[in-house]
């Protein structure tokens, strides 16, 4: 068996070392993988692949930055477990790029929890943050909790539970990202139109469906990231003005990864937005608050749509994409941070927890 407490026991000197070492010595850029889901449609396999370019991407980039990085596939939580036989605590970073285990995205909070147990630091949002966001439903519920606008929403885990949610609504999987299971279908205006979609999510995706109020409006996206002190990035604007009907600007999956599609190619993502002065600092209170409420560190997006000059949270995204085209690294590059650079603050806040600074 195992032992999981195999560095428990006192290194005085190698901890000396450790807490006066700003970098880690090795930095291995964790990804899940999977040959085959359980759940959803086969196309949603895009996502996974563009993880994998992600990972060798950072990597590549960290070494550029100066550190020794490379890729790490995690199958099950016993590649965890093989760390633990191969390096120190004291001197690897895992940079959490972990979406799922074994296709089972409510499992990933399986694998921080057992790099907490071994006593492995890692980048991005703790074990508890993923569970509250894994969660569309309980993650609106904290944003709630707090005064934070989030649109009305109802959680089914039935189609036919009595509804309250207000027409028109999109339905979603309620604990799916980069926008799986949403498609042009997915904003209903009658009873059966939202009872036969809540179904689809309940058949093909093996979970309950949201169904939150569409909120027509402007959409807007903030990157954020530092612990302590949390840094806002240039705001951003997925345009519509090419889509005359409200109901038809969203980004449902194809206008995410489908390159021939019409909106992936008239859905441009604007970095800076352009936007008064008044409603950006509305839009940046709403983005920290939610940041703080859903205990976010290191880097995270908070999604949101402007009505009536209210910013309501669409969703809180920890660990978000970090494609190079993806909306933080763009973010990030209208602030100043070329791509390994904007990798090697990453991971330099998650050391620093490390040392006992952060």
């Amino acid at each position: 068996m195992l032992a999981l407490n195999a560095y428990a026991e006192p290194r005085t000197r190698q901890r000396v070392r450790a807490a006066t070492r700003k970098r880690p010595a090795k930095v291995l850029v964790g990804y899940s993988a999977v040959e085959k889901l359980d759940r959803g449609e086969a196309r949603d396999l895009e996502t996974d692949l563009e993880t994998i370019e992600t990972a060798e991407t950072i990597a590549k980039n960290l070494r550029k930055a100066g550190f020794d990085a490379e890729t790490y596939i995690v199958y099950t939580l016993r590649d965890i477990d093989r760390l633990i036989e191969k390096y120190d605590p004291d001197n690897l970073l895992f940079f959490n790029l972990c979406e799922h285990l074994q296709g089972r995205a409510t499992d990933d909070v399986k694998i921080t929890t057992r790099l907490d147990k071994l006593g492995f630091t890692y980048t991005g949002a703790p074990t508890a943050t993923l569970r509250r966001t894994l969660d569309k439903g309980r993650a609106k519920q904290v944003l709630q909790k707090q005064n934070i606008p989030t649109a009305p929403y109802q959680v089914f885990a039935r189609a036919d539970e009595a509804i309250t949610v207000p027409l028109p609504a999109i339905v979603k999987p309620v604990a799916e990202d980069a926008s799986m299971g949403i498609t042009r279908e997915s904003v209903v205006f009658a009873e059966a139109q939202l009872r036969d979609r809540v179904q689809y999510v309940l058949d093909v995706y093996h979970q309950p469906a949201l169904v939150e109020e569409y909120i027509i409006g402007r959409e807007f996206n903030v990157g954020l990231w530092g612990n302590g002190t949390t840094h806002l990035l240039p705001m951003a604007e997925l345009s519509f003005t090419q889509w005359e009907n409200p109901y038809q600007q969203f980004c449902h999956f194809d206008a995410k990864w489908n390159p021939a599609s019409p909106e992936y190619q008239t859905m441009p993502v604007i970095c800076p937005a352009n936007i008064d002065a008044a409603t950006a600092e509305r839009i940046r209170d709403v983005a920290h608050r939610s940041y703080g409420a859903l205990g976010c560190r290191d880097y995270a997006r908070v999604d949101m749509r402007v009505r009536d000059g209210v910013p309501y949270v669409l969703e809180v995204n920890p660990n978000p994409c970090l494609a190079p085209d993806a909306g933080f690294p763009n973010a990030a590059r209208a602030a100043g941070y070329a791509y390994h650079k904007m990798t090697a603050q990453i991971v330099e806040w998650a050391w620093s927890r490390r040392v006992g600074h952060a």
